[in-house]
């Protein structure tokens, strides 16, 4: 049995995870409903020795235990951190740009442009098919917003969209994507069924020249639609969309007029509540870019190593509580303080108490040494710290007593693991902040 999964279901399936980010909507449900997501940073410890070869990630139980034990710290992504993208097209003098088609799959094809003004366009004629040449633009005002569609001197006719603000190009426009947003006052203007482009297919001959002859019959399933002819030499040059009506799901149109004959044309029925409507439907913007910020100077998130690890985790717990993690961000690696004494430990070191590492009772690994606090943060642990006896550096040899110790404020190896990025090394310095992009595709 033929069947397809439809780009809706999957802009549907992106609609969810956006949702899952929503604070305000969280705080209404009870908490057995409520959904956080957290990013991770982690593995400041080479992949192997030497050239460093960054390993595909796989979602096995020892891989994902991994991603807990390598973490530093995590924070909580809301919906402010995400946008639907879809494909950056740039408008290019010279190319020619797919139309909308009410009978073709639309999705994968140039259908839509970026201009230079950051405002975005969705192509509705391409003139039978010419190379654009005049770039689309728009001076925005309440009556140019409920216009059918804008005509540039090429002959295309394009509907404006959205324009991006500097705020949603600084977060998600990159050189292979764009964000995908609403505005408001063109939504609010697209109409349901309505008629806003006519294809010409044959132009005629012998008609009344003017340019809104009335002799134009439409037949469909809406109502109030109102089109003219606009005749040039005889001929049907183009049709003038007086009322685009309402609530077409099929239209057909036929011409009269006394004396002309053989004109033809083609109604393209617009899509589901009308051009305009709902960018992230009409542009299929099935994958969404996550974007978090870990700020150097932020005194939980220290930036004295480096990572190699980037995650995504559903609904971890908070290790106070054991219940579900909701506070902007928790830490992955345990606090030790440390006694004074001899040397001071090296990032990235394997620290342990025993006679050997091999037969310790406890080890880490070495993320950042505050010698002058004192304060140890260690993570990829294996067994329990032993308070009052000696903890050894495997590298520097240095050896100091522990104190005390202060285990994660994340629950380490709760939620769901929904995404993993292995990269090469990436440095930090408390003067940058490590922008997290991230792209998820459904």
């Amino acid at each position: 049995m033929p069947s397809i999964i439809t780009k809706n279901l999957k802009v549907v399936l992106a609609e969810q995870i956006y949702n899952l980010l929503d604070l305000g909507a969280n705080s209404y449900l009870p908490s057995s409903r409520q959904s956080y997501i957290y990013v991770t940073l982690g593995r400041q410890i080479p992949w192997n020795s030497g050239v460093e070869v960054v390993p595909t990630p796989t979602e096995d139980t020892n891989s994902l235990n991994d991603i807990y034990d390598k973490a530093f710290f995590a924070k909580r992504l809301t919906n402010a951190d995400a946008s639907f993208v879809v494909p950056r097209i740039n408008w290019t003098s010279g190319t020619v740009y797919s139309e909308y088609s009410d009978e073709l799959d639309n999705y994968g094809t140039n259908f839509y442009v970026l201009n230079h003004q950051y405002k975005v366009f969705k192509c509705l004629s391409n003139n039978n098919g010419v190379p654009s040449t005049d770039e689309p633009q728009i001076t925005l005002s309440s009556t140019s917003l409920e216009e059918p569609y804008i005509q540039t001197s090429d002959g295309y006719k394009w509907k404006y969209l959205y324009t991006l603000n500097s705020l949603q190009r600084q977060r998600y426009l990159t050189n292979d994507w764009m964000p995908v947003v609403k505005n408001s006052f063109v939504s609010a203007s697209a109409i349901n069924g309505s008629i806003d482009i006519v294809n010409v297919l044959s132009k005629g001959n012998n008609y009344v020249n003017g340019a809104t002859q009335d002799i134009i019959t439409i037949t469909g399933d809406g109502t109030g639609a109102v089109l003219k002819a606009n005749v040039v030499g005889g001929q049907v040059q183009d049709i003038v969309i007086q009322n685009r009506g309402a609530n077409y799901t099929y239209a057909n149109v036929t011409f009269g007029g006394v004396t002309g004959a053989g004109a033809t044309a083609n109604v393209v029925i617009s899509p589901q509540n009308g051009h305009g409507f709902d960018p992230v439907y009409e542009l299929g913007a099935s994958t969404m870019m996550f974007n978090c910020d870990f700020v150097g100077t932020d005194t939980d998130f220290f930036a004295n190593n480096d990572y190699r690890q980037i995650a995504m985790i559903l609904n971890p717990n908070d290790a106070a509580t054991g219940k579900l993690a909701t506070s902007q961000k928790y830490n992955c690696y345990y606090k030790i303080k440390t006694s004074p004494g001899l040397g001071n430990f090296n990032d990235d070191e394997v620290v342990y108490q025993g006679a050997t590492l091999a037969g310790s009772t406890f080890s880490a690994s070495v993320i950042y040494f505050d010698n002058v606090q004192n304060y140890l943060y260690v993570n990829n642990v294996v067994g329990t710290p032993t308070v009052n006896q000696s903890l050894t550096g495997l590298t520097t040899g240095s050896i100091r007593i522990i104190n005390t110790v202060t285990p994660p404020t994340l629950q380490l190896y709760s939620g769901k693991v929904l995404y993993i990025s292995n990269d090469a090394v990436v440095s930090r310095n408390t003067n940058q902040t490590d922008r997290i992009r991230f792209i998820l595709s459904f």
